[in-house]
Formats: structure tokens, C-alpha cells, sequence
């Protein structure tokens, strides 16, 4: 005879309502981790301003940037918007070129020993180098910061999703092959979700990245971005106004960068 059948406790299986809350919970720590961290910085930022006697034309004060922020906020919002747009769509080329690539690579190791070395050659290549070239091709609009974003991250996005593809657990690709599954359902059933964490580390290296390889592009072509924005108030002097732009380039890195972790976190089970 069988033992008896245990049933689960249903009042360890937490409802909705505690789910909500948990997320809630959560997403207040991060909150309050990140106003206490800015409150730390802006504290040591006068606190260094009042105890080494930093001149304003030097270093402004916290409280002249966050004026600088309300005054000029229609300004840095736009080539905000302008910059994350490039940001954005960079990265989102760039994955999808990496994933394609490194499918190839993981199919065929001597398409990946052909192509390989021209991608080291395409990444390896000094962005001052080649922006020239790159203004030639791609002119000084949008184009151009896609182009640089895409040219910078897409490298550490191929090199962790190759990994991943590649570190698949045997076991699990030799029963896909028993029950007789194509390549596609093994691809998406067994590669993809054993390859994911790499993939996210990648991305995670990416996104840190393309905020400033937009800002780069912006730099070099005189695009209206946030680049551009700190470069001409550097020119001129505004310092609030350039503190400002870099603390708002900061905090929206940050912004991408725990973005992706919670896209991992919700992803990666």
C-alpha cells in the first residue's frame, strides 16, 4: 500500500495582497537606500566645499545645482529625453545584434573564429579615432549616438551571451535531443534560460556604459543632448548649470543600471 499523500499547506503559499506588498516593501527600501545615499553625497559635496574653501567658480555649492536643476529643468529635460532616447534604442540594437551573433557563434566555431576578430578590431578602435568616420556615415543627428552606444556595448553583451549559450548543462541538452525536440525548442527551452544570467551580467556592463557613449557621440557631432548641454555650460561657465547636467547623467545611470537588475530579478527565476 502507499503512504499517506501529503497536501501542501496552502497557508504557506503566499495571496496576492502579500505578494503586492512585498514589492511595495521592496521598492520603499530602494527608495529610502537611495535618498540616504544622496543625502551622504550632498553632505560630503559641502562639507568638502566649507572645509577646503572651494571657490564657486571652482566646485558650486549642492544648493546652486538644485536651483540650477528647477531653473533650467525645460532645458536638461529635453536633451535628457534626447540623450536616453539614443541610449535606449542603442542598447536595444545592440542585445539584439549580440544574441544574434552569439547564436551564430554557438552553432559554428568557425564562423565564430572569422568574424571574431573583426568584432575585437570594431570594439577595440578608439571612438576619437573613427568619429570622423562615424559623422560622415551617420551625420550629426540621432544616428550617430545609436551608432557609438551600439559600437560600445555591444561587445560585453556578445562575449557573456556566447558564455552563456555555451555553458548549457549537457544533461539537459541530451534529453531535449532523446525527446526528439528541433533546435529552436532546444534554443528557447534550454539555451536561453541557462544563458540568462550571463546575458544580464553583459547587459548590466552595458547599461552602465551607454549613458556616456551617448553623451560622447553628443560631444563629438554638437548633437542636442545632455553631452552637449555640459559641454557648452562648461564653455561658458555655468557651473550650476554643468553640476546640474552630470548629476542628472548620474542618476539616470544608476536609474538604467537598477533597472536591469530588477529585469533579472524578474526574469531569472
Amino acid at each position: 500500500m502507499t503512504g499517506p499523500i501529503d497536501h501542501p499547506d496552502a497557508s504557506l503559499i503566499p495571496t496576492r495582497g502579500q505578494v503586492v506588498r512585498q514589492r511595495l516593501d521592496a521598492a520603499t527600501r530602494a527608495v529610502v537606500f537611495f535618498v540616504v545615499a544622496l543625502a551622504i553625497i550632498v553632505g560630503l559635496w559641502q562639507a568638502a566645499i566649507v572645509s577646503f574653501d572651494i571657490k564657486p567658480f571652482v566646485v558650486p555649492t549642492p544648493v546652486s545645482v538644485l536651483v540650477a536643476l528647477n531653473q533650467d529643468w525645460p532645458k536638461l529635460g529635453a536633451a535628457l529625453g534626447y540623450t536616453l532616447r539614443g541610449t535606449l534604442l542603442g542598447l536595444l540594437m545592440s542585445t539584439c545584434l549580440a544574441l544574434v551573433f552569439a547564436t551564430l557563434f554557438t552553432l559554428s566555431d568557425g564562423v565564430a573564429r572569422a568574424v571574431m576578430p573583426l568584432l575585437i578590431a570594431i570594439r577595440t578602435a578608439p571612438v576619437l579615432a573613427i568619429a570622423p568616420l562615424l559623422i560622415l556615415i551617420f551625420g550629426r543627428g540621432q544616428a550617430i549616438s545609436i551608432a557609438v552606444v551600439v559600437i560600445v556595448s555591444f561587445f560585453p553583451i556578445l562575449v557573456n551571451a556566447t558564455r552563456g549559450f555555451r555553458s548549457t548543462d549537457a544533461n539537459a541538452l541530451e534529453l531535449m535531443h532523446v525527446c526528439g525536440a528541433t533546435w529552436l525548442q532546444t534554443f528557447f527551452k534550454v539555451r536561453l534560460p541557462f544563458a540568462l544570467p550571463a546575458i544580464f551580467t553583459g547587459l548590466r556592463a552595458a547599461a552602465t556604459s551607454g549613458l556616456l557613449s551617448a553623451m560622447l557621440a553628443e560631444w563629438l557631432s554638437g548633437a542636442p543632448g545632455l553631452g552637449t548641454l555640459i559641454l557648452e555650460a562648461a564653455s561658458f561657465r555655468k557651473l550650476p548649470l554643468m553640476w546640474a547636467g552630470v548629476v542628472l547623467a548620474m542618476t539616470v545611470a544608476f536609474a538604467i543600471f537598477a533597472l536591469t537588475v530588477r529585469m533579472e530579478r524578474s526574469v531569472v527565476k
